[in-house]
């Protein structure tokens, strides 16, 4: 099966959810109820992104251990070999091919969250050349000047940043990039505020802009859009990072589809 094609198949399903939530609110009268539905709606659509990173993380880890069960010659990344595994879930691996492998990962990343922009390049920039990393500057140029951009995630005009060059570009690059991470940070805490506070207003960040729907509607795009264009990137680097350890074509074949 292609990379991440299940762990997004399963991240659009939890997105519908979180928009069918967010559309069910708005059916009902002003209240509680429809407030802690909206929360929920939040709250959803961050945690398809959590799943999403750490089935996709997972996925990644079970198809490189398949690889080097193919050619057990091959030199293990670094990263891979410090990887904790428990023994049974590799004697699992060994016995059952792709799917102990894929079993093998998940207990090693089931009790961890994915929910910072940090913590995704941690985890998946391994696998990228280092001239095209995650969020990197030819990375990130792609997304700025993508079909599906929007103001609110960059602060700058499709249109103004292609006019760039050299430092006035660079200068560009680097605000646009807090600005993304800032908006997916407050994303990112506001899905606490609501699960480890119950969002009291106290202690959350700016509690009456949850209960807008376009506001909400806007953080589910958003997230989408991340998953989205990490897909497309990923999609291309794990099968050259197979290829660049020196996996065979048929390994590589193996693994990566």
């Amino acid at each position: 099966m292609p990379i991440t094609t299940t762990a997004k198949k399963h991240f659009d399903e939890d997105l519908t959810r979180s928009r069918a939530l967010l559309e069910h609110a708005f059916a009902i009268p002003e209240g509680t109820l429809r407030d802690d539905i909206i929360r929920s709606s939040w709250m959803l659509a961050v945690g398809a992104a959590d799943a999403f990173f750490c089935d996709a993380y997972a996925d990644a880890v079970a198809r490189c251990l398949q690889a080097k069960h193919i050619q057990p010659a091959i030199e293990t990344s670094k990263r891979l070999l410090s990887l904790k595994i428990p023994v049974a879930a590799v004697i699992r691996g060994v016995a059952t091919g792709s799917w102990g492998w894929r079993m093998a990962a998940r207990d090693l990343i089931e009790n961890e969250s994915v929910l910072d922009l940090e913590t995704v390049r941690k985890h998946f920039n391994q696998y990228f050349c280092d001239t095209d990393k995650l969020f990197g500057a030819n990375s990130f140029d792609s997304w700025i000047l993508h079909r599906d951009w929007k103001h609110r995630l960059f602060g700058v005009t499709k249109t103004d940043y292609r006019r760039l060059t050299g430092k006035a570009k660079d200068k560009a690059r680097k605000e646009s990039k807090k600005k993304f991470e800032d908006r997916f940070r407050y994303v990112f805490q506001r899905r606490h505020d609501c699960i480890h506070n119950c969002d009291r207003a106290k202690v959350s960040l700016n509690r009456l802009h949850i209960k807008n729907q376009t506001s909400v509607s806007c953080v589910i795009e958003d997230i989408e859009f991340l998953v989205a264009r990490f897909t497309d990137e990923y999609q291309n680097a794990f099968p050259k990072y197979i290829k660049d350890l020196g996996y065979n074509g048929t390994t590589k074949s193996r693994v990566c589809q």
